[in-house]
């Protein structure tokens, strides 16, 4: 291996924590540099083909690390890459590789999206998925070569419980919008409020003011509260040690990171009983059918008041969803691409 090369990691968005927590990881052993499509001038798409020629053509490239393979560009650099001779790795597991027809969402929608997303996923030399569950979604729509599932790990040094529990249920959502009232089930977890008034209920995500918003404001129960802002660091940590309840009443979630955080703080998990939420749950937490709000309102009083399940859902995070074992994964599986042992 040249001293030069590195693990090109390309993403929709830089910023991203998974992405950065997974840069972090792999820059222990290997240089390693984030190409984020939101961080390129206009055309993007060009511009990030050209930047990756150029480095392709300099050596610079040992592997090709695609965070998520978005099908209006992955099957370009991928192509790019195999020219050269270059490892390709995607990790994937959400929005890019599923269809839920319940809510209209997912890009597999469009043929010509299936048609680019299957050419792609053919051609790389692994597959990372968030779950078993984000596995079976490739695999309808693909035939890679080699697929497996790596789990999301957490810190559960940090996220972990400190002082009492209050009656509070909370959910956590990059942004609240008209979308996301309906895809991450925040609708459903507001109509739940109303037959539960000794409880409050936090929605904790940015808010944007669009017209759905704007009616589940007005038409929200006093129980209700929408913090409006994304909340990470402490002061998410302290609405995981101080809530009884997590909900997570999603149509599609390929694994549930902010779940699982919440487990770890003890939490009572209250999920859908679809996608990849079952397979992180287990039997520490609460299912019920997704937009059934009298399901998810009753499963969240027996959440309520069954605060020692919250140990149970901590106990199971931290023998299969360590950050250490998703690190050890990780690692494992870059070596097993690049040749190394």
């Amino acid at each position: 291996m040249k001293s030069a090369q590195k693990i090109l990691i390309v993403c929709p968005g830089a910023r991203s924590p998974f992405v950065r927590s997974d840069a972090a990881i792999l820059s222990k052993q290997y240089p390693t540099e984030i190409l984020g499509v939101d961080t390129l001038p206009f055309p993007r798409k060009f511009v990030l083909l050209f930047r990756l020629l150029s480095l392709l053509l300099k050596g610079e490239v040992l592997m090709v690390l695609l965070y998520f393979s978005v099908p209006a560009y992955a099957p370009f650099v991928v192509t790019l890459a195999k020219l050269f001779g270059t490892k390709v790795v995607v990790i994937t597991g959400g929005y890019d590789t599923t269809y839920v027809p319940v809510i209209d969402w997912g890009e597999m929608k469009n043929l010509w999206k299936r048609i680019a997303q299957r050419y792609a996923l053919a051609m790389v030399d692994l597959v990372l998925c968030f779950s078993e569950f984000s596995k079976s979604d490739v695999l309808k729509y693909s035939k890679p070569k080699r697929v497996e599932a790596l789990y999301f790990g957490i810190d559960t040094d940090y996220f972990k419980p400190d002082g009492s529990k209050e009656p509070l249920v909370i959910t956590v959502c990059f942004q609240v919008n008209e979308s996301t009232l309906i895809q991450k089930g925040l609708r459903t977890m507001i109509e739940s409020a109303r037959s539960i008034p000794e409880a409050q209920f936090v929605l904790i995500g940015e808010t944007k003011d669009d017209a759905g918003v704007t009616e589940a404001r007005r038409t929200a129960p006093s129980n209700v509260r929408f913090h409006d802002k994304f909340t990470y660091g402490k002061e998410l940590l302290q609405f995981y040690q101080r809530a009884t309840v997590y909900v997570q009443a999603s149509a599609h979630e390929g694994f549930g990171i902010a779940n699982t955080e919440a487990m770890s703080c003890e939490c009572v998990p209250v999920v859908t009983n679809t996608t990849a939420l079952p397979e992180v749950v287990g039997d520490a937490g609460f299912f019920v059918p997704f937009a059934d709000v009298t399901a998810t309102a009753e499963a969240i009083k027996r959440a309520l008041k069954s605060p020692d399940l919250g140990k149970k859902a901590r106990a199971r995070i931290i023998e299969n969803f360590t950050f250490a074992k998703h690190e050890q994964t990780l690692l494992a599986y870059v070596r097993s691409v690049i040749g190394q042992s």
